[in-house]
């Protein structure tokens, strides 16, 4: 555990240049955004989008040092247990196996279970996203010469920035619930009782949750679908005041991939949910609002057939907006609504 608290002190400082690094960027593409949303002809758009490449890089640069941590909790906390406490713990283990339909590995002395936790967990979940939306402006920004696109897509990133560094900044304090959680077994003076309570009680999830390898492909997909909903809401803002076919094809493509990612990460979900929470995850808060955002999305991308017809061009981009208002709804569910998903 000691040495987990020195690449934690390692991870904070090296993660406060990062977001002070963001939030310079962000702030000055945001500053130039603001300025050529209100002028005729676009300023200074060339060391606009040169920061939002900067922005990309120092991004990427803090996404490396979050896997590097992630590591290290991989290689610094086994949950260690004596041999003679492991032979009553495989018995329990066994037990339990024989009435579920997913069984948890038996316990090896040899090779003591290790958190293996994604890298979109807590408060690293909007870094990802916020991440992933910065890709996607810039592919944006080079796509389109408007600079009044352009101006938007600096601004929301600001916007997202502002909110990661003083509401959702990983590196401040690094996985407050995980260590709050696994605290207790590194702690001294445990005893034997204890801790094969608290093995009991951090196994499961373990594996069924920081371990499961849905965990890998279920979030990313869902955070990579909501940039994609980023990108068409500006787009289709866009469209609701003047009728400009490359604006419309831009928001379409993106609509497009984040329809499929979305789909998928649904998907892959349900499996999970099965084996994690059984029968009754159907009724999830969370994945209730989802299947209605996923409808509307898919109403979204039909009307996009139509859109020459008379009077479909604004309705889509009624919808498109109505989509990213579903996908705020659908994440701040999660906080308000009690259910497997909840983040409280």
């Amino acid at each position: 555990m000691n040495t987990i608290i020195h690449d934690i002190e390692y991870f904070s400082v090296a993660g406060r240049y990062v977001m002070a690094g963001l939030l310079i960027l962000s702030f000055s593409a945001g500053f130039l955004g603001l300025i050529n949303l209100f002028r005729q002809r676009p300023l200074l758009e060339r060391p606009s989008g040169f920061l939002l490449i900067a922005a990309n890089m120092v991004f990427a640069a803090g996404f490396i040092i979050i896997c590097w941590f992630h590591y290290q909790i991989y290689t610094s906390l086994p949950l260690e247990l004596s041999g003679n406490i492991s032979g009553w713990i495989n018995q329990q283990l066994s037990a339990i196996n024989s009435r579920s339909a997913y069984a948890l590995p038996l316990y090896d002395v040899g090779a003591p279970p290790r958190y293996f936790i994604p890298v979109w967990i807590e408060n690293e979940k909007y870094y990802f996203w916020f991440m992933c939306y910065s890709v996607m402006a810039l592919m944006g920004h080079y796509r389109l010469p408007n600079h009044r696109l352009r101006a938007v897509l600096h601004i929301l990133l600001f916007v997202q920035v502002l909110f990661l560094f003083f509401g959702a900044d990983p590196f401040s304090k690094p996985l407050p619930r995980f260590f709050g959680e696994i605290s207790p077994w590194f702690q001294g003076g445990v005893s034997s009782m204890n801790r094969m309570g608290l093995f009991m009680r951090l196994y499961p999830k373990m594996i069924f949750y920081y371990n499961a390898h849905y965990m890998w492909f279920h979030p990313p997909l869902l955070f990579l679908a909501y940039a994609c909903i980023t990108i068409t809401f500006v787009t289709s803002g866009f469209m609701l005041f003047r009728r400009e076919l490359g604006i419309e094809k831009m928001g379409y493509d993106f609509a497009k991939f984040g329809y499929f990612m979305l789909t998928l990460g649904m998907l892959l979900g349900y499996p999970w949910a099965l084996q994690a929470w059984g029968p009754n995850w159907w009724w999830d808060p969370k994945i209730c609002s989802s299947i209605m955002m996923w409808a509307l999305y898919s109403t979204y991308l039909h009307t996009r057939l139509y859109a020459n017809k008379r009077g479909m061009w604004y309705f889509s981009s009624v919808l498109g907006i109505l989509c990213f208002a579903a996908m705020i709804f659908t994440f701040v569910s999660s906080f308000y609504f009690p259910g497997e998903h909840t983040f409280q």
